[in-house]
């Protein structure tokens, strides 16, 4: 396993979770004006992303426990790995930070949402007692 390899695959697991933080941070804004539908789509594109970080992070789990006993890596590669690995993980908790907030706003969501429901459907009963009572006037009950 050459270094250069694992470098340039820290680098794209950073460009990859540059773009999931877009995502995140999208789907804030989503969630603010209840647009649920091209939530949707987001969380999608986010699973395609989390695929693709997923098959890099078990490659390169893999490289570093090799490379971290192989004495031809450097001081300074081992260093300027271990700096792009502190920053991803930097990135990765800052995304974690994001779904609480969206998670939350999500849980608000349904419970206005919920709450809306059964308003309807306390008004639904409403109109079914009102029309289970009712009678109709007569000829009778009419004035002239």
């Amino acid at each position: 396993m050459n270094s250069m390899q694992i470098l340039r695959a820290l680098e794209r697991e950073k460009e990859l979770l540059e773009d999931f933080i877009c995502l995140s941070e999208e789907q804030l804004i989503l969630l603010a004006e209840e647009d649920l539908d091209s939530f949707d789509t987001l969380l999608q594109r986010r699973a395609h992303l989390m695929t693709e970080l997923t098959a890099i992070e078990g490659t390169l789990a893999s490289w570093i426990t090799q490379i971290r006993t192989d004495p031809m890596v450097s001081p300074a590669m081992m260093k300027q790995m271990r700096i792009i690995n502190d920053e991803i993980v930097r990135m990765a908790n800052h995304i974690v930070r994001i779904d609480e907030a969206a998670h939350a706003r999500l849980d608000s969501i349904k419970r206005k949402t919920s709450a809306e429901l059964r308003s309807i459907e306390r008004g639904h009963h409403a109109l079914r007692q009102y029309a289970s009572t009712y009678t109709p006037p007569t000829d009778r009950n009419r004035t002239a």
